[in-house]
């Protein structure tokens, strides 16, 4: 389970765990987990700063950038 907070500070001070994630679908959706902390934000501006802001955080901080999700069954289909 993953607990989605809406105050991306929030996510900043308490996603602190190793597994961290983090996705950029459309130029304007943003998902970031961390845990069991994630936060999930569709920008109506592709150039929000906020989305540069966060994509230097997880750069900064190692947090793998996903591509895509499958699941395991069809992962080699």
């Amino acid at each position: 389970m993953v607990y989605l907070v809406e105050d991306w500070n929030a996510m900043e001070v308490y996603g602190t765990e190793e597994q961290r994630i983090y996705q950029i679908l459309a130029e304007t959706v943003v998902k970031v987990v961390a845990g069991e902390i994630g936060f999930r934000k569709e920008f109506a501006d592709p150039e929000d700063p906020l989305i540069s802001h966060i994509i230097e955080f997880c750069e900064d901080r190692y947090f793998v950038k996903l591509d895509k999700s499958v699941k395991v069954d069809n992962f080699f289909l």
